[in-house]
């Protein structure tokens, strides 16, 4: 069979489709780059903030130094209500304490059904409940 030589506008069509497709396909891309980056950043963002909130119930310096920036950083209301414990040392201290009843009173319903509670150990300075007992050894 021979070979039927394409004229210089259908060679010029082609590789204008081609530059379509790949133009799309680098779209694609970036698309999905933005979109691990994304993923990445909230990811990080979660971590960090995991890791403040459990120093800020660590470590009363630490809790002092996020309150001011809290304070000073977070303007929003709505913000601001998510968030009352990290932004006021009375607030902090009713959480803890809420906490320490919502433990006792679990700890005490446990005990009541005559089943054993999970082994806990008391609360320290600057922790709740929730946290001893993920630490507590099984």
């Amino acid at each position: 069979m021979a070979h039927v030589r394409k004229t210089t506008e259908e060679l010029i069509a082609e590789e204008e489709k081609k530059g379509e497709l790949a133009k799309a396909r680098m779209s694609e891309l970036k698309a999905r780059q933005r979109s691990e980056n994304r993923k990445r950043d909230t990811h990080r963002k979660i971590v960090a903030g995991a890791t403040l909130m459990a120093h800020v119930k660590i470590d009363p310096r630490v809790r002092k130094a996020v309150q001011d920036a809290f304070n000073k950083a977070v303007t929003n209301p709505k913000h601001r209500a998510v968030i009352p414990d990290l932004l006021d040392e009375k607030a902090f201290n009713e959480a803890l304490e809420a906490a320490k009843k919502a433990a006792a009173e679990a700890k005490e319903a446990a005990e009541s059904e005559n089943q054993p509670a999970p082994p806990t150990r008391p609360p320290q300075q600057g922790e709740t409940g929730r946290e001893t007992q993920r630490r507590a050894p099984v």
